[in-house]
């Protein structure tokens, strides 16, 4: 049977579609036997536009008519199965939708993919689903022919299936990825097109890390003035800390009011890097509010991080996050204008009529942990937010690695004892206690669904990042001994790849397994893989080690130039490539 914990399968079961939550051998055969297409749909609750539009879909009598009598209906969450979640956002991506969702596709009887798309306007998407079942019924040849080329295509978009060309992988690749980087992100207006824009804390700190070694690079100040736009920006929350996942466009001035653990580490991530780099008192303080955040909003009584927050209203409706005049004149009569200045609220404005409160300068010099204490007070006062408390083993080890790095970069040891803590947690529950093997994610208790290579190499990468930081040879040892499990169940030696997961177990929606070799917001399982295993060579010696990841790097390095922001993870890990001395040129 397949289990689940999912809040966001929840919210549908039983509602009007009769729906499945796993294509089950059982449930395939019938489906042939019936000749139905597959209707897939995949999204997650912390998103707020791709819950509220999906609710509205599904409730829609026409489309559940045409649904239920017609297709058989298999819904996921991304976390639950990503494999299934990555190939359906390169599908998107190739229709330029750049949206992450909510992601529909329709399949044929033999799970071959027909469409992906976001659309979830009844009429339209009513539209959609007549279209298809006419071309089965009239044009069955070329329904076939439609899945057949857009198997193909996702195939060669998402797995190394012919070894490129070889090129040099220097200083001087790096130079030119950067300046592509910058040039189609902003140059070419992309950033300012992209609705809703998404930030991407990983491709910055890779930005990051590569100035540290070029301070004069002609990119020094613009990075600055991303780093202060998001920061002083609506995306980061003045008053509990964190960055939000998403705002309306680049401005950020409209944000959408989710919080993941994964996104807010790998801010921490970047702004005590930035601190490093810059010396700016403002990066510093981001980063200890977001670490402030994750141990206090994020943190379960049990031990582990939540997987996100959210609010259960549409954002037009939702006051959870925003403070009126009047609030703040009933919270500090004697002084409220003050405060609102220094929350970005305007004081000339109808004292009833919310506003979002931003990051001032000066805020944390001018406000208490007093006023800081009321003011959550009151938020906790509305009705409405949610956590999603599923500790998903990927996004808890990259919290793990984000606060040993973090910790030597701010010196703050506190952080590596929570590091610390937490991995503890994630060995003792995440794992299981006769193989070994890592569950997906735990809830409450329980654990649910095999870990992916997600999990097991981030879980690696927490293990070394804290014999980094602590110089303990028992996280060496844990890195060691789930590296070898990676290459026993993940490794493919026909193009040193490794799979999403494991190739001895079935994928149950479609017929092909998935590489994870694109950088879409979070790092690629396949680069931090790689980077892993520069990292045990390093800690090692053993050139195996840096063999295999020199394989894969050679495999991404001839599609870095044009992939701007969406290999970004690679261009770190080619960095870590150019400082180790045993690949200076005259040594290769």
């Amino acid at each position: 049977m397949f289990k689940s914990c999912s809040p966001y399968l929840k919210m549908f079961c039983e509602k009007g579609i009769n729906w499945h939550f796993s294509l089950t051998p059982e449930l395939l055969k019938k489906n042939e036997v019936e000749d139905k297409l597959i209707f897939l749909h995949i999204g997650y609750v912390s998103n707020i536009n791709i819950r509220e539009s999906s609710v509205a879909l599904f409730s829609d009598p026409d489309v559940q008519k045409i649904l239920n009598e017609n297709f058989l209906c298999i819904i996921e969450d991304k976390e639950d199965k990503p494999e299934s979640f990555l190939l359906a956002l390169d599908l998107l991506f190739m229709n330029q939708d750049f949206s992450y969702g909510p992601m529909n596709m329709f399949i044929m009887p033999d799970r071959r993919p027909i469409v992906a798309f976001s659309e979830c306007n009844p009429r339209n998407f009513v539209n959609i689903a007549n279209s298809l079942l006419t071309a089965k019924r009239e044009k069955r040849d070329k329904l076939e022919e439609l899945s057949e080329t857009l198997t193909i295509t996702a195939l060669n978009t998402g797995v190394i299936t012919n070894k490129q060309s070889e090129i040099p992988i220097d200083r001087n690749l790096l130079d030119r990825y950067v300046e592509s980087w910058f040039d189609s992100m902003f140059n070419k207006g992309f950033i300012y097109k992209i609705k809703p824009y998404t930030p991407n804390p990983s491709g910055l700190y890779t930005v990051i890390e590569y100035l540290a070694g070029n301070t004069r690079s002609k990119y020094f100040s613009k990075m600055e003035e991303i780093l202060d736009h998001l920061h002083y920006s609506s995306l980061f929350d003045p008053i509990e800390g964190g960055f939000f996942r998403q705002a309306a466009d680049y401005s950020c001035t409209v944000p959408f009011y989710e919080k993941t653990l994964e996104e807010n580490s790998r801010f921490l991530l970047l702004y005590s890097a930035a601190y490093k780099l810059y010396g700016k008192e403002s990066y510093r303080e981001t980063a200890e509010k977001v670490f402030k955040f994750i141990i206090t909003s994020l943190s379960l009584s049990q031990g582990g991080y939540v997987n996100s927050t959210t609010i259960l209203e549409p954002i037009d409706k939702a006051d959870y996050y925003s403070f009126s005049l009047n609030e703040l004149s009933i919270l500090f009569p004697g002084n409220y204008q003050e405060i609102a200045e220094n929350l970005g609220i305007s004081i000339t404005t109808e004292k009833k009529r919310k506003q979002i409160p931003v990051r001032t300068p000066d805020l944390y010099q001018k406000l208490t942990d007093e006023h800081f204490k009321l003011l959550i007070a009151r938020r906790k006062e509305h009705k409405g937010y949610y956590r999603d408390t599923r500790v998903i083993t990927a996004s808890n080890a990259s919290a793990i690695a984000a606060m040993a790095i973090a910790s030597r970069y701010l010196d703050n040891p506190v952080m590596c004892q929570r590091a610390l803590v937490l991995f503890e947690h994630i060995v003792y529950h995440n794992t299981d206690p006769v193989n070994g093997k890592l569950s997906r994610y735990t809830c409450g208790s329980e654990a649910y669904l095999p870990g992916y290579l997600s999990d097991y190499a981030y879980f690696i990468e927490a293990s070394l990042e804290l014999h980094k930081t602590l110089h303990k040879e028992e996280h060496l040892s844990v890195a060691k001994r789930y590296t070898d499990l990676v290459m026993t169940l993940f490794y493919k030696p026909e193009n040193g790849m490794f799979s999403k997961s494991e190739l001895g177990l079935n994928q149950e929606t479609f017929p092909f397994k998935r590489e994870s070799n694109t950088d879409i917001v979070r790092p690629s399982a396949n680069s931090v893989m790689a980077g892993n295993l520069i990292s045990m060579y390093e800690l090692t010696d053993n050139s195996s080690f840096l063999d295999a990841a020199k394989k894969q790097i050679s495999n991404i390095a001839p599609n870095l130039l044009s992939s701007g922001p969406l290999l970004s993870s690679w261009a770190h890990k080619i960095l870590k490539l150019i400082y180790l001395d045993s690949i200076k040129p005259e040594e290769d």
